[in-house]
Order: C-alpha cells, then structure tokens, then sequence
C-alpha cells in the first residue's frame, strides 16, 4: 500500500492530526514499510486536493493551531478499494545480501566487521518493536496485532539468518588464522 493509502487507513478510525498520525505511523509502519515521516504531510496535501479528507484549523490559545484531518466519502471508498486491490508479490531488495554477494573482494576482518554491524542493527530494530508492545497490546485491533506478531517472527528470523552468516565466516576465518 502506498502512503495515501495508509493514512486513509488511520483516518478510517477518526480524525487525526499530523502529529498523531506520525505517531501512530512510527509506532505501526516504521518496521516495515519503505515510507518515511517526511512523506506524511504531502501526501496529505495531496489528498485534501483530491477530495479524500477535508482539514480543519483548531485554533489554541498559547499553543500552535492544530490542523485536524478526516476522511470523506470518497477518501473511504479510495482506502476501500486499495485494500481490495488483489496482493501482488513484492520482492524484497536486500543491500545485505547484494554486499554478501561480493564479500570475497572484503579482506575477512571487513567481513566480519560488516555483518556484525548489520546485526546490530537488525536487533535494535527488534528491541524497538518489542518496546511497542505494551501501546501495540493496549490499542491494536486483532488484524494490527497480527501484523505486530508477523513482524516480530520476522526479525527473529533475520536474526537467526544473519547470525548464521556471521557464524560461518567467522569459522571460515578461524580455520584460515589456525
């Protein structure tokens, strides 16, 4: 799905505003999704343009006036179609496993020092999800925590796999030091 179409998603629950739907988007979309924050707003100009939400000013007194969105008729029918849309398969673009593709022009302490990195990294993203549990538990639908489920199995699996990759150079590397 692409970012109108998640934010249409959101706003099928209620109106937001931009601050509330990056953080929904950051606690829910962050993990595994290509879209970032700076693609939130324009997307939102966007489609107030095309009729799919309206915005509202609240005006605050001593604090910044708040933009509230919500979602028209044909915003709800635009979010319904897409999620209609039959899936098509993605295929996942790896920078690690194109760089593993070329490791042998690595010396084998860069090797190492690379897939380490990678795994750390891939672990604090896995730290960050499980950090959400307790706000993904507390407001998540069945549906939204199912995908929360899916995409602690899959860091795990990550983990698991690059850490196999880790181990095996790092034999690979010890049997040529010995």
């Amino acid at each position: 799905m692409d970012v109108k179409s998640i934010l249409l998603g959101f706003l099928m629950r209620g109106s937001m505003t931009g601050y509330e739907l990056k953080k929904v988007f950051s606690i829910s979309f962050s993990f595994f999704s290509g879209l970032s924050y700076g693609s939130i707003y324009p997307a939102l100009k966007k489609m107030e343009q095309e009729g799919f939400i309206t915005m509202r000013l609240e005006i605050q007194d001593g604090a910044p006036n708040r933009k509230i969105y919500t979602i028209t008729d044909a915003g709800r029918k635009a979010f319904t179609e897409a999620l209609r849309a039959p899936f098509s398969f993605e295929r996942t673009k790896s920078s690690f496993l194109t760089k593993l593709f070329f490791f042998a022009y690595l010396s084998p302490e860069e090797r190492i020092a690379a897939v380490t990195k990678h795994l750390e990294s891939i672990k604090e993203v896995h730290r960050e999800l499980e950090a959400a549990r307790t706000e993904i538990e507390a407001h998540a639908d069945r549906y939204q925590y199912l995908c929360f489920e899916f995409g602690l199995r899959f860091f795990d699996a990550l983990t698991r796999n690059v850490s196999q990759v880790l181990r095996a150079l790092e034999e690979k590397h010890a049997e040529v030091t010995t």
